[in-house]
């Protein structure tokens, strides 16, 4: 069962906003325009309906890094306190599921939670791994990492990426679903398990590269190493690999940990990766979502969405009914608008509209226009 509607209320930006949702969805736009807030609703109603019993308020500073201030906010500005915040899902089955928040004083620091769904969607309410949300300001190149006190069933990377190496120190023997394995698998010695499919995709991803993951006994210590391909002793620190490896590498992991019918959701993944490392990020992405992980991508990146374009029409790895685009940014009154992108079987879009991924377009226009004119 997944996603296929998402309507708000009040939220942020959006008096009132519906947006369809597909097995890959893909968020981007101008900034400001709101693509973040998709996801914090999200969170928010995750945050709402899991646990045992589920609370009766939200934070909004806190939880999966979120610092959304006060009450008021993240109360639409045309909108009373009275009002309150509503969040409506639509899953395949045609079966909807509300979240109301109500605003008990402007300054809170909360919302309560007035109405939730008595049976919400699984990748919502279950276990730690049905759901992965991993924020655009994940840790870059560090020495040390720390480790995760929760159950190892439920452990995972965390919104920054701050647990991957304990993920990959203890579970780096589990083994990835076959349609998740890389293409090189076969040629590499055939490994299925979950640090070598994660070599073998950061690799293609950023730059070949092994990876030691390990949990200091005693302590409360990780440590990621990497080397050099067919280098077995000479480990380089994080420090020494640069951006790119460190915020890449909790997105692959994640991806390849997450159970079918669970719910990733991922800001900016393009970032501080080499264009073609954006656009096999895409494609990968598109892997993932078609082996069941429903997949929430915000970017600014024209790169990755021609690799998911690529995934959809070269690579044909995912449908293009099941990836829709949506393109956020205002009107002249601003109010926000969003704008609605479609995919063919090719990887064709079905519109462009004004400031979609058109700069470089209009760049070129300027330099065309300014060799035509000659000097001054």
């Amino acid at each position: 069962m997944s996603l296929r509607k998402l309507s708000l209320t009040n939220f942020k930006r959006f008096r009132k906003l519906e947006i369809d949702l597909r097995d890959l969805t893909v968020l981007t736009g101008i900034n400001g325009g709101g693509k973040t807030s998709i996801l914090h609703s999200l969170i928010l109603a995750r945050q709402a309906s899991a646990g045992a019993p589920p609370p009766d308020f939200v934070q909004l500073n806190g939880p999966q890094g979120l610092q959304l201030g006060e009450s008021q906010d993240v109360l639409h500005r045309d909108a009373e306190p009275a009002e309150g915040i509503a969040l409506t899902l639509e899953d395949n089955q045609n079966s909807t599921t509300t979240w109301h928040f109500g605003i008990e004083d402007e300054r809170n620091l909360n919302l309560r939670v007035k109405e939730r769904p008595t049976s919400p969607p699984s990748a919502l309410a279950n276990e730690a791994r049905q759901f992965a949300y991993l924020g655009a300001e994940r840790l870059g190149p560090r020495d040390v990492l720390g480790a995760s006190s929760i159950a190892h069933r439920d452990l995972h990377v965390g919104h920054q990426g701050e647990f991957s190496a304990q993920v990959l120190s203890i579970l780096e023997r589990e083994n990835v679903s076959a349609k998740r394995i890389h293409p090189v698998t076969e040629s590499e010695g055939g490994a299925t398990t979950l640090r070598k499919q994660t070599e073998f995709w950061l690799s293609s991803i950023v730059r070949p590269i092994e990876l030691d993951a390990e949990w200091v006994p005693g302590s409360g210590v990780t440590l990621i190493r990497f080397r050099e391909p067919g280098e077995p002793v000479d480990r380089i620190r994080p420090t020494n690999m640069g951006f790119g490896v460190s915020y890449a590498l909790p997105i692959v992991t994640a991806a390849l940990l997450a159970p079918p019918g669970s719910l990733l959701l991922v800001e900016n993944p393009e970032a501080h990766l080499h264009p073609s490392g954006q656009s096999n990020m895409g494609s990968f992405l598109a892997r993932i979502a078609a082996d069941g992980v429903q997949t929430i991508i915000e970017t600014h990146s024209d790169h990755l969405l021609n690799g998911i374009r690529r995934g959809i029409g070269v690579e044909k790895v995912l449908s293009s009914d099941n990836a829709i685009v949506h393109f956020f940014d205002s009107e002249d009154s601003g109010a926000a608008r969003t704008t609605t992108i479609d995919l063919s079987p090719r990887g064709d879009l079905s519109t462009w509209p004004q400031g979609f991924f058109d700069q470089m377009d209009l760049d070129l226009a300027d330099l065309a226009r300014s060799r035509r004119h000659g000097p001054g």
